[in-house]
């Protein structure tokens, strides 16, 4: 939740500094105050979206200045990190009885207090956006009906994850491998084998939206995928008439962006791709760097927009050792830690140095890179396919 604002209180100019930068650095808004009464009118002027509050100050303590926060009906739910040297249970009670969320001890290591804070952030913002649905459903929300929804959605999660087709180490004669991480429970982002005739085409997809409606939509593109592409050998040939199916059918405002990547089984190394409004694939030769393989105007729009959209094809050829990536954009806009999107161009230097990696590794080292550029969060569904021509250096 970055641009929160944040509120600090310490009476210790140094620990304020401190807090302050580092939480600036990080993409919050920072206002500080020296004690418990300059944080008392702090929050009365405006609330903040989360309070760091000294237990030890003058003139009014942390736990006098959390009882009067919390009187503040503006501020009566904010988030309140306490900050204290005091580590016995009792102190601590005492704090969350005054209504305190979490505890930081002094002196405490600046990536512990930025997890803190986050992990708050993001249980407040989930806070605020359901409460006004509880308001409306009232009663609806019992304990049994939330435990039924809860294995409803682990049923479904399991049915999604069966349709993903077990990876075999070749196809048509590339090694292959794959990887899907979902942002929810269940979501938008799919890969699949799709049998075309003699060959066989892999085709990594991304449902606009996210949860339900984005996985209840995956599966209607994944059946008419499959339906429409057993007796057709060209991929855009497959796209166009997918795209038209799913113009008929398509709830308003979602679409479908898929590549299809289809191997020649009598040559390997050939490769047929085209795209419907998709991240290009990115080609990692074996004799070192890697780059965009751009479709250009083979490519089409998004599927389910436009009837009448062009889909398309070209031919690239993979020589000995040479990989191609298909991923979707939740690899590409995946937000990093101090809130820049650096795009393809974080992901090339890792593909070109991990190139020797077998496509399962790749595959999976491209996913791991991404989690750990932005703090172990998954912000959007994330796909990776990978396909390389054996041979090639040692």
């Amino acid at each position: 939740m970055s641009g929160a604002r944040i509120l600090v209180v310490d009476d210790e100019e140094d620990i304020r500094t401190i807090l302050v930068v580092t939480l600036r650095r990080a993409g919050y808004e920072v206002a500080s105050a020296g004690d418990g009464l300059e944080a008392i009118e702090a929050v009365q002027r405006q609330a903040p979206d989360l309070i760091l509050l000294d237990v030890m100050m003058p003139r009014a303590d942390g736990l006098e200045t959390l009882k009067r926060i919390r009187q503040h009906a503006p501020t009566a739910q904010v988030p309140v990190i306490m900050l204290t040297a005091r580590s016995a249970l009792a102190d601590k009670m005492r704090g969350f009885e005054r209504g305190a969320d979490d505890y930081v001890g002094k002196p405490f290591e600046p990536a512990e207090v930025l997890a803190r804070v986050a992990a708050l952030l993001k249980r407040w913002a989930h806070a605020r956006a359901v409460s006004p649905l509880l308001s409306v459903l009232g009663d609806w929300f019992t304990a049994e009906r939330m435990a039924q929804l809860g294995r409803d959605l682990e049923a479904a999660r399991d049915i999604q994850e069966r349709l993903l087709p077990p990876v075999p180490p070749t196809v048509a004669g590339l090694e292959a491998g794959a990887m899907l991480r979902s942002s929810t429970v269940v979501g938008g982002d799919f890969f699949d084998l799709v049998p075309m005739g003699d060959r066989v085409g892999v085709a990594v997809g991304d449902v606009s939206g996210k949860g339900i409606p984005a996985a209840l939509l995956m599966v209607m593109t994944r059946t008419l995928l499959r339906e429409i592409a057993r007796d057709l050998d060209a991929p855009g040939a497959v796209l166009a008439r997918l795209n038209r199916s799913l113009c008929r059918d398509m709830p308003p405002s979602m679409f479908v962006t898929l590549i299809l990547a289809v191997p020649d089984p009598a040559e390997v190394g050939r490769v047929s791709i085209s795209g419907a409004g998709h991240p290009d694939p990115v080609l990692v030769p074996a004799a070192g760097g890697a780059r965009v393989a751009a479709l250009g105007e083979s490519a089409g729009p998004p599927l389910g927009m436009f009837e009448d959209a062009r889909f398309d094809q070209t031919s690239l050829r993979l020589d000995a050792g040479d990989a191609l990536v298909l991923l979707t954009d939740g690899i590409l806009e995946a937000q990093e830690q101090d809130g820049r999107r650096p795009g393809v161009a974080a992901l090339l230097p890792l593909l070109a140095a991990q190139r020797a990696q077998p496509p399962p590794a790749l595959a999976r080292a491209l996913c791991e890179d991404v989690l750990r550029r932005g703090g172990s969060r998954i912000q959007d569904d994330m796909t990776v396919f990978t396909l390389r021509a054996p041979g090639g250096p040692a």
